[in-house]
């Protein structure tokens, strides 16, 4: 995930209620429509056989003749108003027990839009949630409406394979009361723990297997996994274990979705390399593209999501994989490069960037070439950036599982070189923005809507532009 404000370099290291799985696995239509007729048929078709004492079978013949007449005399008299008549029918008797119809088809095979108003298919809008700022709770809490998913991010692995998270059962029931699904999402961005979880069998299958239970023992739809940091020498690895985590999701009436690097071709090296598109999405129920950080914080200045590259990425994804499978991701955020000094950007919030804009005077413009915003402005050096917008602190229910102790460590990491800042005597610094607002939003949703994908997912909640709802809004109801 991209680097935010006040984040430690571990938490900030992604370039990244609860509704039963029966709504991901519904019985086709077709198929209730034959249990249906079945029913039916053995209502009509169903006959109570009685035995009757020898001497009262004349009576009751003669019985049913009186009442054959009186019906046929009633038949003739409502007959002469105009109402139809019914002939007499066989006793009705108890159904007998349907015969077991097929098994709810899998959530790999079925679609996760529902269908939207006259019968077009509906966009997904997945929205990631994080514990550690309050604005992302305060969006969510003004934005569910707008949302089909939410992503929360509060689960943790260890080196065994250990699954811990923290649950947060006051968002779980808010967005439940307002049918939005909670998929708990797993961060893992180490190198060196990813190679662990991945290829080392008796850590592999405890963690494959410590997730499943976590997902189905607390109710959740399906999990949602964000392995960053891959060794390209794991690509293999990792497509196994989607595929056999899948599987087990699956087996349970359960989702599994992916987050993964964007590309734009199947590069083998590098940060995107160890995902192979096709393999992935052959056996994932969604997959966030992460078409943001095309310039990084520790990269030169530039556009976040450039507009051409976020669509060869949509290309080239829906080449490899089901297209309705496909996410798009939206960069909710920006960064602030101080071109004198250099160094490392300083992310931004929306809000944040506005209220610097305003400081200094200068306006916000949409750069045409990559349909993202930006603006320069000069300040005094050591000048801090304006604080986010202030939200009432979140105080909520945590149901925390902690996995059993583990006595490996990890390596001692070296960080990452951020570049040196380069000291200069100048009483004013330059300064670049480069973010995304509303208006670059509507740019990556064209984009969506033009390759026919899945939906969006947007990193993160609590950052956005305000006016991104009225765009997603639109977009999800097919407009």
């Amino acid at each position: 995930m991209p680097a935010e404000a006040g984040m430690t370099a571990s938490t900030a290291s992604r370039c990244s209620g609860n509704d039963t799985a029966s709504e991901w696995q519904e019985v086709p239509r077709d198929v209730q429509k034959g249990l249906s007729a079945s029913r039916r048929g053995a209502k009509a078709g169903g006959r109570t056989v009685r035995e009757h004492p020898e001497g009262h079978e004349r009576l009751l013949d003669a019985r049913l003749v009186a009442i054959a007449l009186v019906v046929s005399l009633l038949g003739i008299g409502l007959a002469g108003c105009g109402a139809p008549v019914s002939p007499p029918t066989a006793p009705s008797v108890a159904p007998a027990a349907p015969t077991p119809g097929p098994p709810p088809a899998s959530p790999n095979s079925a679609p996760l839009s529902t269908q939207g108003t006259g019968g077009a298919k509906a966009r997904t809008v997945v929205g990631y949630y994080v514990p550690y700022d309050a604005t992302s709770w305060a969006s969510l809490e003004a934005h569910a409406s707008d949302l089909d998913f939410v992503n929360a991010q509060w689960v943790t692995v260890d080196p065994c394979g250990g699954i811990g998270s923290r649950d947060d059962r006051t968002l779980i029931t808010f967005a439940a009361a307002r049918g939005v699904k909670v998929l708990p999402s797993l961060l893992a961005s180490s190198g060196w723990l990813n190679h662990r979880l991945l290829t080392d069998p008796a850590i592999t299958g405890r963690y494959l297997n410590e997730i499943v239970s976590y997902v189905v023992e607390v109710g959740y739809p399906g999990f949602d996994l964000d392995m960053e940091g891959i060794d390209a020498g794991d690509r293999d690895a990792y497509s196994d274990f989607v595929a056999r985590l899948a599987d087990a999701l699956h087996r349970r009436g359960k989702l599994l979705t992916l987050a993964i690097p964007a590309k734009s071709s199947d590069v083998r090296t590098g940060w995107a390399g160890p995902y192979d598109y096709a393999a992935l999405g052959e056996h994932a129920d969604r997959v966030l593209l992460m078409t943001y950080d095309y310039s990084w914080s520790s990269g030169p200045p530039g556009s976040i999501a450039p507009q051409d590259w976020v669509d060869k990425v949509a290309a080239y994804a829906t080449s490899q994989m089901p297209r309705e499978k496909v996410l798009i991701g939206l960069a909710f955020y920006g960064y602030d490069w101080n071109r004198t000094t250099g160094g490392r950007a300083r992310a931004l919030l929306y809000p944040q960037a506005v209220s610097l804009a305003k400081q200094h005077g200068v306006p916000i413009v949409t750069d045409e070439a990559t349909r993202s915003a930006t603006f320069s402005y000069t300040a005094q050096p050591g000048e801090a950036p304006p604080p986010p917008p202030p939200v009432p602190p979140v105080r909520h229910e945590i149901a925390v599982r902690a996995p059993s102790p583990c006595a490996v460590q990890p390596p001692p990491t070296t960080p990452t070189p951020a570049p040196a800042p380069t000291p200069i005597p100048a009483s004013v610094q330059q300064h670049v923005v480069w973010l995304e607002d509303a208006a670059s939003a509507a740019a990556r949703l064209e984009i969506a809507a033009r390759r026919d994908v899945g939906g969006v997912a947007a990193w993160r909640l609590g950052q956005e532009d305000p006016g991104v709802w009225r765009n997603l809004a639109a977009y999800r109801s097919g407009q």
